[in-house]
């Protein structure tokens, strides 16, 4: 009797020792997984240092065939994760904030963003398949995609910029003009603009570009790389013919190029480049004189870049034709 009554006892507490065992183990399971999910998910809540960002940045692919006529060189996760840092920490800029990477690319600005904390992320590309492949590297974060707050648009921003410049020298019919009504794009609206745009060597015009559309789009504020060569004319085009609040630079770093085209003769080649941060008018700073001197300003800049891509021959038959309506 007493056996029995012992053997029932031990049965009964080596059930309840495996109940709770699981009820743990369950519990561990879940909370881990959670915490894992907030992570990716959430990455704001404990911002990446520079050096952890740019590890985490270094599964994503590179471009596997880049396109030569538009400059297409990848963003090393070292200057993504200099910008990224600078544009979170500094300036608070990337945390629960809404985010276009503007010529995306393979993605390394749009993930580094989300892993920073943005709370959503838009890439724009016009090359389909540097689309396909940001997506494809996107895929490799889990928590990452249209369900965390991503989304890949294919748009050209160099065209868009262009067709600002309404002037049509091919037509005989003077009144075209003067009936013609001007309508700006329905841009779309974000707190921050990340853009690592084309050096403008191969796509005239490109970079500038890349610029004014930035400043239409950006709320809070736009982040840039453009050659420290170059940083007396950028800072012109942004506060004198875009208009923006400020233009700063706020890193200088050296971006590596590999050899991957066939006018490359070096391995790889160090080109110093800057970080810039623009800050754009707000809607409090927009009056009906600026918003008319903008559009005159942003029409002579497209006007600029239209021509750049130019052959020489072209430019001189449009030069002539100028001339020819002008006298006639």
């Amino acid at each position: 009797m007493l056996n029995a009554r012992a053997c029932l006892v031990t049965f009964v507490v080596v059930v309840v020792v495996v109940v709770v065992v699981v009820v743990v183990v369950v519990v561990v399971v879940v909370v881990v997984r959670f915490g894992i999910a907030r992570a990716q998910c959430a990455p704001h809540l404990s911002p990446m240092k520079p050096k952890q960002l740019e590890s985490e940045l270094q599964r994503i692919e590179d471009f596997r065939k880049p396109k030569q006529n538009l400059e297409q060189y990848a963003t090393t996760p070292l200057l993504a994760s200099r910008l990224l840092h600078c544009a979170s920490v500094e300036f608070d800029d990337i945390r629960n904030k809404t985010v276009i990477d503007l010529g995306c690319g393979t993605g390394v600005l749009s993930i580094g963003a989300q892993l920073m904390g943005a709370k959503v992320v838009i890439g724009f590309d016009c090359d389909r398949d540097a689309i396909e492949q940001c997506k494809e590297n996107m895929d490799l974060y889990d928590g990452f995609g249209s369900g965390c707050g991503s989304e890949l648009v294919m748009i050209d921003v160099v065209e868009l910029i262009k067709r600002y410049d309404c002037d049509d020298d091919d037509d005989d019919d003077e009144n075209n003009n003067d009936s013609f009504e001007y309508v700006d794009y329905k841009w779309p609206k974000c707190d921050t603009v990340l853009t690592n745009p084309p050096f403008g060597t191969r796509r005239k015009g490109a970079d500038v570009a890349f610029l004014a559309a930035a400043c239409k789009m950006a709320k809070c504020a736009v982040y840039s790389f453009h050659k420290t060569s170059t940083r007396e004319y950028v800072r012109k085009v942004a506060l004198k013919k875009l208009r923006a609040k400020s233009a700063n630079v706020v890193a200088e770093l050296k971006y590596t190029l590999k050899n991957q085209y066939a006018h490359h003769r070096k391995d790889e080649v160090d080109v110093l480049v800057d970080v810039w941060r623009i800050e754009p008018l707000d809607d409090s700073d927009i009056t009906s004189n600026n918003v008319e001197e903008s559009e005159k300003l942003l029409k002579e800049l497209a006007k600029n870049i239209d021509e750049l891509q130019l052959s020489n021959r072209e430019r001189k038959d449009r030069a002539k034709l100028r001339e020819k309506n002008s006298t006639s």
